[in-house]
């Protein structure tokens, strides 16, 4: 009940319908015996007396009990499935939210394509299970019961070999279904295979692209092997009880013989010996369906419990590490401050450990360092995407967390190295930055970030849609569009990533001029490994493992023996380095 209590929780509003659907459904059930009934009362008619009107009336309940049962029977799959899909619904609903307003984190940590297939599969999976399975549970439950009242009003000795029969088939399914962590185990081993197969086919093109070989098949290759070893597992735990039953069912009807036999033998009306045989054998079928429903209700109510967990324990990891949000709607002024700040993506490792730094408002400063030392840790934690562990994270004087969310995403600019554009034209990609903004202001964003020769490409020019048919940008252009956007949006603080790591030879110098139109009057912390774009900057600091261990003009840093001039000197080596044709 718990299960069902967490489903209906997320359609209280139809919850109604589902009610209707379960008294329909025993309803139905109880309607579906009167036909049975009736059939050995017409058996017993056509064996004794044979009265045509007698039969003929019989007949005619039968066939209107029928329609009876089939009317009402469609009435409670009709109110599931309108709950079912109202719940299908809500749930899709839920995982969007939560996943709009998901901690950086979680999205760090948890692959988009799992993610996608735990809220597809298992919204599906529960739609499945309320619009079907539950309503056929109450015919699978009620009708053993009632077969067996049926079975005793016709002969008590019918109804002692039907209760021996259910009494051994429900000892089977408890021995089919003994291990109650095997269900979960396949249900992972299923996500498990599922997902990497939606991991391997998005990165085909990168497959091919690089030429890799078996180890991009690894992972897929390991949950096969798993899920095999789980289908094999609970086929052999499974096999010995499932046979007893199937033996079971499809012997049962031969047993009326224990019942039929003594009856001949002692003489007694062949009418009634027909009647029972027949009545018992026509049931005999019927229970083996009824026991089938009852197998996959198991089933799909541990599928059912197994999918509400995933889909909570799903939003609460969206919910994790989330920055708490104050009221402060205006920033004093854009001076950042680390007072001690310890902060690592798990629990058990620490990126920065005491970490102190000051950057004063309106300075470009440039981190560069070692893959791993913390720079692009930094600038998330400037920008709000996760909370510091200990210490404060002041800007303007105020620890981050006296902000509203709205102060930070107005006064924070973040430019990834791989910017997204969405499917939607040019002009409302960049109007994003700002939805207040007008055409002309859109527009000089536009022309501020280098745009123009994007713009003229196209015949459509802002209105030209990215991703359709024969709109092909380079990395460096969907960068300079993502400029105009932060160039539009004008807030205080630009925070760059790596975000001229896109541009290629023939953009490059529109890049810098893009970059420059955007730095223009702001503080500015640039994490660049291209250390030719970092020259101009206020200041260099060099980060190693979560410290800033140097920290200066490029001037200063090229003085001495320092780690940034080692840098610069890699740097340069790299860039000289050509392929020598000996020959």
């Amino acid at each position: 009940m718990n299960t069902f209590k967490k489903l209906f929780s997320y359609a209280e509003e139809k919850k109604v319908f589902i009610v209707l659907s379960l008294f329909f459904s025993g309803f139905a059930t109880c309607l579906s015996f009167l036909p049975y009934y009736f059939f050995w009362q017409i058996l017993r008619e056509i064996t004794t007396n044979s009265n045509i009107t007698e039969i003929k009336q019989i007949s005619l309940y039968i066939f209107l009990t029928t329609v009876l049962y089939g009317v009402t029977y469609i009435i409670s799959l009709l109110c599931s499935h309108l709950f079912a899909f109202r719940l299908e619904t809500n749930m899709k609903k839920r995982g969007l939210y939560h996943l709009l307003n998901a901690s950086f984190s979680f999205f760090d940590i948890n692959p988009s394509g799992r993610t996608r297939k735990v809220i597809d599969d298992n919204t599906g999976n529960t739609h499945t299970i309320i619009a079907h399975i539950l309503p056929d549970s109450v015919n699978a439950v009620l009708f053993p019961i009632g077969v067996l009242v049926l079975s005793f009003v016709a002969s008590w000795k019918i109804g002692v070999l039907m209760s021996i029969v259910i009494i051994l088939a429900l000892i089977s399914f408890k021995l089919m279904y003994a291990d109650e962590n095997m269900m979960k185990e396949y249900m992972s081993a299923l996500e498990d295979i599922n997902s990497e197969t939606v991991e391997y086919v998005r990165g085909i093109q990168v497959i091919k692209v690089f030429g890799l070989t078996l180890d991009s098949f690894k992972k897929l290759h390991e949950s096969i092997l798993n899920y095999s070893r789980v289908v094999n597992k609970f086929s052999q735990m499974s096999r010995t009880p499932f046979v007893i039953f199937q033996c079971l069912m499809m012997s049962f009807s031969a047993l009326i013989i224990i019942i039929a036999y003594p009856m001949i033998v002692m003489n007694e009306s062949m009418s009634e010996i027909i009647s029972l045989v027949v009545f018992f054998m026509t049931f005999a079928g019927l229970l083996n369906s009824a026991f089938v429903k009852i197998m996959f209700f198991s089933k799909n109510l541990t599928l059912a419990k197994d999918a509400i967990d995933k889909l909570e324990d799903l939003f609460e990891k969206m919910d994790e590490n989330k920055l708490v949000m104050g009221n402060i709607t205006k920033m004093e002024n854009y001076d950042i401050e680390f007072e001690k700040v310890s902060f690592g993506y798990e629990k058990d490792v620490s990126i920065l450990n005491g970490f102190d730094l000051k950057l004063e408002s309106g300075k470009k400063y440039a981190l560069v360092g070692s893959s791993g030392g913390g720079k692009s840790t930094i600038a998330k934690l400037i920008s709000g995407f996760y909370p510091v562990s200990s210490g404060k994270l002041k800007i303007g004087g105020k620890d981050i967390k006296e902000y509203s969310g709205e102060a930070l995403e107005k006064n924070i600019a973040f430019v990834f190295q791989h910017a997204k554009l969405f499917s939607r034209t040019i002009f409302d990609n960049v109007k994003i930055g700002n939805p207040e903004a007008s055409y002309e202001e859109v527009m000089r964003a536009l022309e501020i970030a280098m745009c123009n020769n994007i713009l003229d490409k196209f015949e459509t020019r802002e209105k030209t849609i990215i991703g359709a048919e024969g709109v092909h940008l380079s990395g460096g252009e969907i960068q300079r569009i993502a400029i105009a956007r932060a160039i539009l949006k004008d807030a205080p603080i630009i925070i760059l990533d790596e975000a001229s790591a896109a541009s290629d030879p023939e953009n490059e110098y529109e890049m810098q001029r893009a970059f420059s139109n955007l730095m223009k009057n702001k503080t500015v912390i640039m994490i660049a490994h291209r250390l030719s774009s970092i020259r101009n900057v206020d200041e260099i600091l060099v980060i190693d493992e979560g410290k800033v261990i140097e920290r200066g003009s490029h001037e200063k840093l090229m003085e001495g023996n320092t780690k940034y001039r080692y840098f610069r000197e890699l740097f340069k080596n790299a860039n000289e380095w050509r392929v020598v044709n000996e020959n």
